[in-house]
């Protein structure tokens, strides 16, 4: 009797119920002429990372990307076409479901599951029951005929308003259940909005068959990145970025509270009835200046945009930099503007959302390794603290295509304490939110980093560990201020760090500025890699 194959390493095993899905697939004539598909011992080579640098496979994800390639041609799909392998996997796949490596649940690949979001729509429906239990990975149109049988089908009423997304205009179809029905599984499911999630996202050609091995059901605990902890400090992690990126914080912040008192109830960007929040053009998290310019865009479309980069949006941002703005700040303009001509359609203006990730990843890094050798007077000259000496009134503002602009505002002298108070907070939250960014595990961490840019960061801490006495013992007592709960100590020390002039700031700073230019034409070199090309749904870092 032949032994039975095993899989698994560092004390996980594999499901049976996994192991012959996998003998399967490997077996299905679809699959037929995948390159290096078995070992020499017989297992199948389900696994091949692009990070393999030696060995006999450390070839085989590129050639299966070719196969790829081959069977996307032979379904019919462009291979220059958005999320072309993807599509491939899920089209060419054999059962359109999949058990879990870890577990055995088997899960659809399609976009059924309701996430937290939808499922928070449907309990703030006027007829929801709130004893109504949820079920654990019910598909929605499951999860939709338990509604109406606990419910009646008054359920239904105000189904538009809870699937209404980014994109998607659900049609008014009353109370007719079936109707519903047929409208989530022909055109809501397969255009896979953002409210619903996979069984398993798509993988290819990392995985045999284009598919993570875990699925929904255990990706949060097996995956690390993928943590609960670790997914919950992910808006941190972009919200910390924007108290380091450039633009008039002050007028930004002042105009996004006359949009949340006045203009809330102006119509969406995408033609939706408001109520709506202010949305940053260039989303603040990849790099784009604090601007006092919002498009107006409803909850649902908001949420759908996702810090993701859109053709429309370029080409406003485009348009904005030929009136002589700028839209981008200094440590994301090099990459940018190594690539922003290349964008041509909204697979292109993705790609540059993922550049603008890495080179996010890469700008915190730096950050935090000047944070840790303690130079924190000059990190908190990136901040802009002198813009909030001064008070902005918004006299005036224009609207034009749902995009919010200042038309007359006023600027004037600040007379009382506020100042210290919002350079203080200012200042805690940037380096708490670094001190978090960079201490934190990541899955998905990727630093770019060339001998240039290496070179241009030696010489900045050289010139940083030269800087003036006063400037040292200003670095001391920001850090024990940062050492309080308070920030009655910050308060005391903001105008010295505010007005702080120490010659080293300014060369360190053009040299900070020149390896964030290396980094910048590095990614731009990286274009066409897999890593930008190849599609994404989720951002995990």
């Amino acid at each position: 009797m032949a032994k039975k194959k095993s899989y698994g390493s560092r004390g996980q095993t594999w499901h049976p119920d996994f192991i012959q899905y996998m003998e399967e697939i490997a077996a299905h004539p679809g699959y037929a002429g995948m390159p290096d598909a078995r070992t020499e011992d017989g297992r199948i080579q389900w696994e091949a990372p692009s990070n393999r640098k030696s060995g006999r496979f450390k070839d085989t994800h590129h050639k299966r990307r070719n196969w790829w390639r081959r069977k996307a041609q032979e379904l019919g799909i462009r291979v220059d076409s958005p999320q072309w392998i993807s599509r491939a996997a899920k089209t060419l796949h054999p059962t359109k479901r999949k058990p879990c490596k870890r577990c055995g649940r088997v899960m659809e690949l399609a976009y059924v599951y309701p996430q937290a979001r939808l499922l928070a729509r449907i309990t703030s429906l006027p007829k929801f029951d709130k004893n109504f239990k949820f079920a654990e990975f019910e598909p929605i149109d499951a999860l939709l005929r338990r509604l109406v049988a606990h419910h009646g089908d008054a359920i239904l009423d105000n189904l538009s308003s809870v699937f209404r997304t980014h994109g998607i205009a659900p049609p008014s179809l009353g109370r007719d259940l079936e109707a519903w029905l047929h409208w989530l599984r022909a055109t809501y499911i397969v255009a896979e909005p953002p409210l619903l999630s996979p069984g398993a996202m798509s993988n290819a050609p990392d995985r045999f068959e284009g598919f993570h091995h875990f699925n929904l059901c255990c990706r949060g605990k097996a995956d690390t990145g993928r943590h609960r902890t670790n997914l919950s400090s992910y808006v941190t992690d972009r919200r910390a970025f924007e108290y380091w990126n450039d633009g008039d914080w002050i007028a930004a912040d002042r105009l996004m509270g006359v949009i949340r008192a006045n203009l809330g109830k102006e119509p969406c960007l995408n033609g939706h009835a408001g109520p709506c929040n202010a949305d940053h053009t260039g989303p603040l998290s990849l790099g784009f200046a604090h601007r006092p310019e919002f498009q107006l865009m409803c909850t649902p479309c908001n949420s759908g945009k996702n810090n993701r980069l859109s053709l429309r949006d370029v080409q406003k941002l485009r348009e904005s930099e030929k009136q002589g703005e700028r839209v981008v700040s200094w440590h994301s303009r090099a990459v940018w503007d190594s690539r922003k001509s290349s964008i041509v359609d909204d697979e292109t203006a993705l790609r540059m959302t993922k550049l603008l990730r890495d080179n996010r990843r890469t700008t915190m890094s730096i950050l935090g390794d000047i944070a840790s050798v303690g130079h924190l007077a000059f990190l908190a000259s990136l901040l802009h603290l002198k813009l909030a000496d001064s008070d902005v009134e918004i006299l005036e503002t224009k609207i034009k295509n749902s995009t919010v602009r200042v038309a007359r505002m006023q600027r004037k002298n600040r007379e009382t304490k506020y100042a210290a108070i919002q350079k203080a907070r200012r200042v805690r939250i940037a380096f708490a939110s670094l001190s978090t960014y960079t201490s934190k595990k990541r899955r998905n961490s990727f630093v770019v980093m060339t001998p240039k840019a290496e070179k241009h960061l030696s010489s900045a801490l050289r010139m940083l560990e030269r800087t003036s006495q006063s400037t040292k013992d200003l670095d001391r007592r920001v850090a024990k201020a940062l050492g309080t709960s308070s920030d009655a100590s910050l308060k005391q020390i903001v105008d010295e760090l505010t007005n702080v002039d120490d010659p080293m700031f300014a060369a360190a700073f053009r040299e900070i500025e020149a390896a964030m230019e290396a980094v910048g034409a590095e990614l731009g070199t990286r274009w066409d890699d897999e890593r930008y090309v190849r599609a994404e749904r989720d951002e995990t870092d």
